[in-house]
């Protein structure tokens, strides 16, 4: 039996065959003309016998056994299955959707509260004082006798009286009636005038925080007791020009209120280098 021959319609494939399948392809380089092999030469040539399809079986138990033009189908891709969602991931939605609007709820509580913080949604509003209830009493008129007129307020003018004079309504006076004069001994020597002095209560204690006004010659100035202590506890001593100059200035002492304390006294400025500076000094009556 050869190769060629078949048996039952179904073609076996014999050791030629295996050979050819395991190597389908052909020499690199065209074989020369050759002469043909002696039949004994090769193991090809041995006639086939039963006994040998047999053996060829035995070696070859799963035989591949086709017909010819058969083509394999190709498989079909697999249908993509939709899987349904978990209840675990519904319920985590769930909680992602009440978070972010409970986040947007507050931050709107926030600006509410931040334009009206007496707004009742706010849970700790501001101290709101208690209001104050003023109540009106009522006082009887007292009698008066008939055909009395009732006395009605009326002001009185303090009267001021020219410079030196002294009157009962003030406590202050100048313990000399007129001004001591002195040169100056600060480093401006010479190029230096004004008016200086000290204020002090009965016992010649010092009184500071009291106001002497000074006006006169385009001037209106106050100066403190107790700021210049070159004159001693509560001394005062005002600025006028860079030269003695004979000038005439107003002069009273004030309370810490500018309530005046003593008359305004009409103190003279001397041009000469050693009576630059005027003295006074208010003592308490």
């Amino acid at each position: 039996m050869s190769d060629d021959q078949t048996t039952g319609g179904v073609r076996r494939f014999g050791r030629r065959d295996r050979k050819r399948s395991l190597d389908p392809r052909g020499p690199l380089f065209p074989p020369e003309d050759t002469p043909e092999e002696s039949p004994q030469s090769s193991d090809d040539s041995a006639p086939i016998t039963e006994e040998t399809e047999a053996a060829e079986a035995e070696e070859l138990p799963e035989a591949v056994v086709a017909a010819p033009n058969i083509h394999t189908p190709k498989s079909k891709p697999a249908a993509v299955k939709t899987v349904p969602p978990q209840p675990k991931q519904i319920m985590a939605n769930l909680l992602t959707v009440v978070f972010l609007l409970a986040t947007v709820g507050m931050g709107a509580l926030v600006v509410m509260i931040a334009q009206d913080p007496y707004t009742p949604l706010n849970p700790f509003p501001p101290f709101t004082p208690l209001p104050i209830v003023i109540t009106a009493t009522f006082l009887p008129p007292t009698a008066t006798p008939p055909g009395t007129v009732e006395p009605t307020a009326t002001f009185t003018p303090l009267a001021v009286e020219a410079s030196g004079a002294e009157p009962a309504t003030f406590s202050f006076k100048l313990a000399h009636e007129e001004p001591v004069y002195a040169p100056n001994a600060n480093e401006k020597g010479c190029n230096w005038s004004s008016i200086a002095g000290t204020v002090t209560d009965k016992q010649g204690g010092a009184l500071d925080g009291y106001r002497i006004r000074v006006t006169g010659n385009n001037l209106n100035e106050t100066v403190f007791s107790g700021a210049a202590l070159t004159f001693g506890t509560g001394g005062f001593e005002l600025f006028l020009n860079g030269t003695p100059q004979a000038q005439t200035y107003t002069v009273q002492l004030l309370d810490p209120q500018s309530k005046p304390l003593s008359p305004a006294y009409s103190i003279a400025t001397k041009e000469s280098c050693d009576q630059n500076v005027a003295v006074l000094e208010f003592i308490q009556k």
